[in-house]
């Protein structure tokens, strides 16, 4: 999973996480403030009464000494407010929840009780607000505070997403440097447009690192070349020099079997050299991509050079590839090379009075070259192994030296073109190339 994805997964999980729990809380806590305002609304209206008592005296409540009670509610019976002298006895001022009868309705108050003295006579003060009124206050104040807390959850994680995009850009651009590099050489160390530090010094130390693997392989270019000279000359020289002694009259035959066997060992010597320094080559991209190829063409060249050793295995080779299918940006002599190697092992380890099939379709855009035969076929367990270097998954031949498909790999990979082989015991293998077009 991508840095990027992890960071806004964990804010999200956290964000939803408290809200989760504000959610659990929030009841609880709206309940408390709903309840403290109610409490100090009685508070208040509790000392506007004790203003208009003060101002107009008690007789604005008891007009007549012979009333027992005041008590007035509202239209709704949401509040109330009620007075009766009572005996002078100790009543603790206190404010709790109780039940009210209400013409014939039972009502749930909030009551704040208030016993005062005036003028000698004892008074019990009643004002009180309906239970249900402070839970439908709750309530809103409840569904307005989730709509609130959703609606930021929201806004941050947009935020959060577009705080992480800004911040990782620079992480991007020094990822699409480093895909974009298909060699070494190509790679161009430079700035990155960034402030974090941690950034600034990632890609400090990615320059430092591609400039010593630059270094590398200028040497190991170096080295290779040396190695064409230093080890082909004295194989060339070896092999002149038998050939020589071959055509001494006075050499015996025995000693001529031996120098025949030695000229065997120096070629294939050489054709390992040969087929390494290809490789290497190869992959250090010493080639040049610039030709346009015709399958067409390429295809026949390669039956026409090959024609001689598939009559002596008597194996018929049949091709199916249209004029019009041309790879660009190609190097036709490695192209050559890559067809040829598969076809000759084709033709190596298959059936006498076999076959093999050269042919190319359209897929999509791509166009698909395959190469299928009827010979022994390879394992499956082995499949996976056959374009290690100097692995052979069939006995040795004296010919061989397990250098063929590393070869037809690596030019695959020069070019881009994807490789894929199926191989059945005693029925065959068949190798698909996808060109890019």
């Amino acid at each position: 999973m991508r840095l990027q994805s992890k960071l806004i997964l964990f804010s999200a999980a956290t964000k939803v996480i408290i809200l989760l729990v504000l959610v659990m809380v929030l009841p609880l806590l709206i309940n408390r403030i709903a309840l403290h305002s109610t409490d100090q609304r009685l508070l208040q209206k509790k000392e506007e009464v004790f203003d208009i008592v003060e101002q107009r005296g008690i007789d604005s409540f008891l007009p007549d000494k012979t009333d027992k009670a005041y008590g007035s509610y509202n239209l709704l019976k949401e509040e109330f407010i009620s007075m009766e002298p009572i005996d002078p006895i100790q009543i603790n001022n206190r404010i709790e929840n109780t039940l009210r009868k209400v013409e014939g309705e039972i009502v749930e108050y909030r009551v704040l009780s208030l016993a005062f003295e005036l003028h000698g006579e004892t008074y019990l003060l009643e004002i009180g607000r309906s239970l249900d009124t402070i839970r439908e206050t709750s309530n809103t104040l409840q569904r307005y505070a989730l709509y609130f807390l959703f609606g930021v959850v929201i806004l941050t994680l947009f935020l959060d997403l577009a705080f992480v995009k800004v911040l990782l850009r620079p992480l991007s651009l020094i990822l699409r440097k480093l895909q974009k590099i298909a060699h070494p050489d190509a790679f161009k160390p430079g700035p990155i447009p960034s402030n974090t530090s941690d950034f600034v010094y990632l890609n400090d130390t990615i320059n430092a690192m591609m400039g010593q693997v630059q270094e590398a392989f200028r040497k190991e270019k170096e080295f290779i070349g040396n190695v064409s000279h230093e080890l082909l000359t004295p194989v060339s020289i070896l092999q002149n020099r038998l050939e020589n002694m071959m055509t001494d009259p006075e050499v015996p035959d025995s000693v001529l079997l031996k120098l025949v066997e030695s000229q065997k060992t120096l070629h294939r010597l050489k054709n390992i050299i040969q087929a390494l320094l290809l490789i290497s080559r190869i992959e250090n991209e010493q080639y040049l991509k610039n030709e346009r190829v015709n399958l067409r063409d390429l295809v026949q060249e390669v039956v026409d050079e090959i024609q001689d050793r598939a009559e002596l295995r008597e194996v018929k080779i049949s091709t199916s590839v249209p004029d019009h299918f041309m790879v660009p940006y190609a190097n036709y002599s490695l192209l050559f090379t890559m067809i040829f190697n598969v076809v000759n092992n084709a033709i190596k380890y298959n059936k006498e009075g076999g076959s093999i099939t050269i042919s190319a379709a359209k897929q999509g855009k791509k166009l698909a070259l395959t190469v299928s035969d009827t010979g022994t076929g390879i394992a499956k367990d082995q499949l996976p192994k056959i374009f290690t270097r100097f692995k052979r998954t069939h006995a040795p031949d004296g010919e061989s030296h397990g250098l063929g498909l590393a070869i037809v790999q690596t030019i695959a990979k020069f070019h881009k073109v994807k490789l894929d082989v199926s191989s059945e015991l005693g029925k065959g293998t068949r190798f698909s190339f996808v060109f890019k077009v």
